[in-house]
């Protein structure tokens, strides 16, 4: 589709789409490295002895495609091949094709690089019909096919704005470390609202729980913050990794980008950690404590550690909550360490606490006072009806917690060695070492904000 210009000017989605869309000389170069990979991929197989079919999925078979793109090469096995065979020869026949790491989605594949293009070489099924699919994996082909017959040529640039403006604002991509929109999903809701701009209107008065569909709705009922039955299987939904916060996020984008387009929601600067004197300033400011716990970054890929990390923070963050610490904010950091950052209202609390017990009139109560007579910080009294003691708090310090407590904690399988483990607080956390997760705990700006 066209878009106009204004008054003699370029509008800002014509800019965007110039920037983003492949030429012919791009189009040439990655249709002439498909060709060549599934050349190969046939000749191997035919040296093999394996009777497959080559297919070309993902948004370079949909041409909904960004000139950033990745190949994405499916090898259909027939049906009747045990999962085990179809992963070993799909592995060995992926590794022959190109240099590459094996990965894994819900059974692996091979990822590499071919003349300047990253690929991937993914076995699945070889089936007639959605209803017989095996794994998530077999799904593609049939969303591929979906995609090729159902979207408008001219709803192909409307899908690379939207995915632009994802990427923008940080909600691109289903994988673990971005929990956002799939590719396949802002060709749906291209496909649902008709153009970019309309999506981005109707998406700036989306609420929790808004439920779309294209053909039908689908019968199971989910509690996602957003659902989009997928044509496939009405059975998925398309949109189940996207988070809350994610979601959240593309909402206040859309109404903020209606309300004053800037080029800035597709294509961010980029963010820099925060002055040193920034940084000091707002923590100082708040009042608050912060203290930071990092592990050496275990050596397993980013997709993979981001919801080991995810874990160990919530885990870290839950240790001090159930110590009365309350905390304010959290952020974490992947580096050459994983930093975990935690503002709290306080780093040090009372030496005592208040423990509740029962009302007087109750039979065990006599064990509360037995139990409290001598051992608290207090004798116990009597508030409201109930026994109340003074007890002296296991962890009064945050960092003593931290150190003590973390074998302890819901730590993520990576972590659970603890290896490089530190924590810091009070005029520590300043130490150069920690400044890039305070920063990313101190810098909220939005990233067309930046």
């Amino acid at each position: 589709m066209s878009r106009p210009a204004y008054g003699g000017w370029m509008s800002i989605e014509s800019e965007v789409l110039d920037k983003i869309s492949p030429d012919p000389e791009f189009r040439s170069r990655i249709n002439g490295t498909v060709e060549s990979i599934m050349r190969s991929i046939r000749s191997n197989a035919e040296e093999l002895a394996l009777d497959v079919e080559v297919l070309l999925v993902g948004s370079v078979a949909k041409d909904t495609y960004l000139v950033s793109a990745d190949i994405d090469l499916f090898i259909l096995f027939s049906k009747d091949l045990p999962r085990d065979l179809l992963e070993q020869r799909g592995l060995e026949l992926g590794k022959r094709v190109i240099e590459g790491e094996e990965k894994y989605a819900e059974h692996p594949y091979v990822h590499g690089e071919c003349q300047g293009f990253d690929v991937d070489v993914v076995p699945c099924y070889d089936l007639e019909d959605a209803s017989e699919l095996k794994s998530a994996v077999d799904r593609t082909p049939f969303h591929m096919r979906y995609v090729v017959e159902n979207l408008k040529p001219e709803q192909r640039n409307e899908v690379r704005l939207l995915k632009q403006f994802m990427k923008g604002v940080g909600v691109y991509g289903a994988e673990a470390r971005v929990e956002g929109f799939s590719g396949y999903l802002t060709e749906l809701l291209v496909m649902r609202y008709g153009d970019f701009r309309s999506v981005l209107e109707s998406a700036s008065g989306w609420i929790r729980g808004t439920t779309l569909w294209l053909e039908e709705r689908g019968k199971t009922r989910f509690n996602d913050p957003f659902i989009f039955y997928d044509p496939i299987d009405p059975g998925r939904n398309v949109a189940s990794a996207l988070s809350v916060d994610s979601f959240a996020l593309f909402i206040q984008a859309c109404s903020e980008y209606l309300h004053s387009e800037r080029i800035d929601f597709f294509f961010p600067r980029e963010r820099k950690p925060l002055p040193d004197e920034e940084i000091t300033w707002s923590i100082s400011e708040r009042g608050t404590s912060v203290v930071v716990a990092a592990f050496y970054r275990p050596d397993i890929i980013y997709d993979n550690l981001c919801p080991q990390v995810r874990k160990t923070c919530g885990g870290l963050m839950d240790r001090r909550g159930e110590f009365d610490f309350v905390v304010v904010d959290s952020a974490f950091l992947v580096d050459d360490r994983v930093y975990f950052v935690f503002e709290l209202e306080n780093e040090v609390l009372p030496r005592c606490r208040r423990h509740v017990g029962p009302p007087v009139w109750m039979e065990h109560s006599e064990r509360f006072l037995e139990k409290w007579a001598t051992a608290g910080m207090s004798a116990p009294f009597i508030k409201g009806g109930r026994w109340i003691v003074l007890v002296q708090r296991e962890f009064p310090n945050a960092l003593d917690l931290l150190e003590s407590r973390v074998e302890r904690t819901a730590l993520g399988n990576e972590f659970k060695d603890l290896a490089g483990y530190i924590v810091a607080g009070g005029e520590e956390i300043f130490e150069p070492i920690f400044h890039g997760a305070l920063s990313a705990l101190i810098d909220k700006r939005k990233n067309w904000e930046v």
